[in-house]
């Protein structure tokens, strides 16, 4: 895909950029150990932006051609040996730069038991959805129109970041009340009458503007804890507009008969779900799979064993009950 989707929030101007192909492959043996290979095109900033972080470390087998040669695209490939049971990353990301709660989570249960006589298998992986509508609905009309923004989105985002960190943040009851109002007439009349292309140029300062409004009022006390929930906020609603454009493809090998499945597809014994931003823009999007291994010789045997177990039973109380006689 050649759109071009780079952000403007903060410190990134919302351009167009090439979007990233994810691929997993994830292959459960009998056992229960998994195999999992991710793998990623596009190009490198985008690879290596943290909307969806790469897998990397000494536990992943790494092979990238980012480093090697200029090119317009790059190749990422990551595999990883899984224990049976063993939890899988919500997130591949492992820095502190950016907060657990602005990240993409994408949690994923692959569970193995053992019934001695039936063995299932359950798989559940999930997107973690982003609540674009409910926290800032004007983002949703951006995503699904990025060819024609809306008007106004960039003001109505930055005023929802700075709400939010004023009602998220732990000011006096009766201080709270004063700010907001304060907050209201400022972006009422001096944020929404700056022309859109100014404020892209000057997002920073307008942002700036914003949080002293908020944080003036405030004990000093708060200064950090507010900036700390703006950083949240902000890097949330970024790496949200980073993923519009990104496409997600998981391919899923299970042992045995397939019992039940969301999948898009299937091919043989290969399962196939294809997704992308829109899909958890909102809502969570889940993936599901179940299987099993029945085991009759091990029930036939096992039956045949309480069997001769009986019988041996009734001839030891049928003994007791002779030599009473």
């Amino acid at each position: 895909m050649n759109r071009i989707l780079k952000i403007i929030f903060p410190y990134i101007l919302i351009l167009f950029c090439a979007c990233v192909e994810h691929n997993f492959f994830i292959k459960i043996s009998p056992d229960g150990n998994y195999q999992v290979q991710y793998s990623a095109h596009g190009d490198k900033l985008d690879l290596k932006d943290f909307d969806f972080p790469l897998p990397y470390g000494a536990n992943w087998s790494i092979h990238s051609t980012i480093e090697e040669i200029e090119a317009e695209s790059y190749d990422y490939t990551a595999n990883r040996f899984f224990k049976r049971n063993q939890k899988f990353p919500d997130t591949f990301f492992k820095g502190d730069s950016i907060y657990s709660e602005s990240l993409l989570k994408h949690p994923m249960i692959i569970k193995h038991r053992n019934w001695f006589f039936e063995e299932k298998y359950k798989f559940i992986g999930k997107f973690k959805g982003r609540s674009v509508n409910s926290k800032y609905p004007i983002i949703g009309e951006l995503i699904r129109s990025i060819d024609n923004p809306p008007q106004k989105w960039l003001h109505k985002s930055l005023s929802y970041l700075l709400y939010e960190t004023l009602d998220r943040s732990n000011i006096e009851w009766n201080t709270k009340p004063i700010i907001e109002n304060e907050l209201d007439h400022w972006i009422k009349n001096d944020l929404y009458s700056v022309n859109d292309s100014i404020l892209f140029e000057e997002l920073d300062y307008y942002k700036n503007l914003g949080l002293d409004i908020i944080m003036q009022p405030a004990s000093p006390g708060l200064y950090v804890e507010m900036d700390s929930i703006f950083k949240l906020l902000e890097d949330e609603l970024k790496i949200t507009l980073e993923l519009e454009g990104d496409n997600f493809d998981f391919e899923l090998i299970l042992p045995g008969i397939l019992d039940s499945t969301n999948a898009d597809t299937t091919y043989g014994d290969t399962l196939y779900w294809a997704f992308n931003l829109d899909d958890f823009m909102n809502d969570d999007y889940i993936m599901m799979a179940e299987s099993s291994i029945k085991h009759p010789m091990r029930k036939n045997i096992f039956i045949i064993i309480l069997g001769i177990l009986a019988v041996l039973l009734l001839i030891n109380r049928y003994r007791k009950n002779h030599i009473n006689l």
